[in-house]
């Protein structure tokens, strides 16, 4: 069992740390830059400097495929950790600018992190089998993070202001640099190409778009990740037309869907030892299109199981995608594999939530759930027609492509 081994447990939690950090110290910049100028829009554009360095993902997954893994890892929660500590410096309206900057500061990191991650667990697995386990693992922890960080980030901010979350967030990402720091460092030396930076920047991309084994199951999440990129804005309608209540319960109906997540991530930690990946990824669309049809009823009990159903069909998807990429992927170029994968699931997220704002103003909650709903069922009908291509064997992924 993975968690019998210290490496892993040391790289869970030093993966634990650095998440929980990051999301305690990104729910406080939002809230401290709304009470600093009162503005929502303020607020709103922190986040959006969060956001933005996601497209510095291919140069994250270069730099995890180009440096050792661990140093890299200790060096970005340390750089991030000193990054916080100029929130300390915050004492009025016109220090925001410093909000925005520690924003960017962990948006940047968080492209660096997460490819690195990726790679680093990738080479620290031995059998086969145990892919599948670390990518439910993986995804239980991030999982857990989701749903935890930001009710500790608000809560640490009502308690002791925003200086108070930087101390937390800074203790957090030290002591994950330290998890990092005191892994075995088994790492192999980073493998050199003689391509231009062009042709290493997309190499992931190529790789996932030749790969038999996790192009189909990469569509398949990119249509699914676009349509949950719909239930935010659906949910908005849904709590002004059909529930009647307050905006404020999209607070709580937010948390629901990680919970969601949380059950969803332990499940397919389960389930994917006994089932295909791929089986995976059409059960999480299943999943998602019941869920989501459930709220449809409005009434809050059933919708309130339908988010918890459609909170768990993503991380059950994510596992089996996960699971294939670790296993169909040389570990040279795995860190830009899982660069270009995050990014193709980010992207259409992202747009389907602008969009879901126009969507939600022409049609009724109703229909946008409609359209969601098929989405996830055509989606699930496709790849379940589809013919899972065998899996590469170790000395068939080694071979360079």
């Amino acid at each position: 069992m993975l968690l019998t081994r210290p490496g892993i447990r040391l790289f869970l939690a030093g993966q634990t740390l650095s998440l929980f950090g990051d999301g305690v110290a990104l729910i406080a910049l939002g809230v401290w830059a709304k009470v600093l100028t009162g503005s929502s829009s303020v607020a709103a554009l922190v986040m959006f400097t969060y956001m933005a360095p996601t497209v510095l993902l291919p140069l994250g997954g270069v730099l995890a495929d180009r440096v050792r893994r661990r140093p890299l890892l200790v060096g970005t929660n340390l750089a991030v950790a000193l990054a916080s500590a100029a929130l300390l410096l915050v004492d009025g309206p016109g220090d925001v600018g410093v909000l925005y900057a520690v924003a960017a500061a962990y948006g940047a990191a968080s492209a660096v992190l997460s490819p690195a991650q990726s790679a680093l667990l990738r080479s620290m697995l031995v059998e086969e089998a145990e892919f599948g386990a670390a990518a439910g693992l993986s995804q239980s922890v991030r999982s857990g993070t989701t749903l935890l960080s930001p009710v500790a980030g608000a809560t640490v901010y009502g308690w002791i202001g925003g200086h108070g979350v930087a101390v937390v967030a800074m203790a957090c990402l030290l002591t994950a640099a330290l998890a990092f720091a005191t892994l075995p460092d088994r790492e192999r030396p980073a493998r050199r190409e003689r391509t231009g930076w062009a042709a290493e920047l997309t190499a992931g991309l190529h790789h996932v778009r030749g790969s038999a084994e996790i192009r189909p199951l990469l569509v398949a999440m990119v249509t699914m990740t676009a349509v949950i990129g719909l239930t935010s804005p659906m949910l908005l309608a849904l709590i002004e037309h059909g529930l009647h209540r307050p905006p404020t319960l999209l607070g709580v109906l937010e948390s629901v869907l990680a919970l969601g997540g949380l059950a969803g991530a332990v499940g397919g930690s389960v389930a994917i030892a006994r089932f295909r990946p791929q089986r995976l990824v059409v059960a999480g669309a299943l999943v998602f299109a019941l869920g989501t049809a459930l709220q449809a009823v409005a009434v809050l009990p059933v919708v309130v199981a339908g988010l918890v159903l459609a909170g768990a069909a993503g991380p059950l998807a994510v596992i089996g995608l996960a699971t294939v990429a670790q296993a169909a992927t040389p570990d040279h170029v795995m860190g830009r594999t899982q660069a270009a994968v995050n990014l193709c699931l980010t992207v259409p997220q992202a747009a389907a939530l602008g969009a879901g704002s126009g969507l939600v103003a022409l049609l009724s909650f109703r229909q946008v759930i409609a359209l969601m709903v098929l989405g996830a069922l055509v989606t699930a009908v496709a790849l379940s027609r589809r013919r899972p291509a065998p899996v590469p064997t170790s000395e068939e992924r080694g071979r360079p492509s």
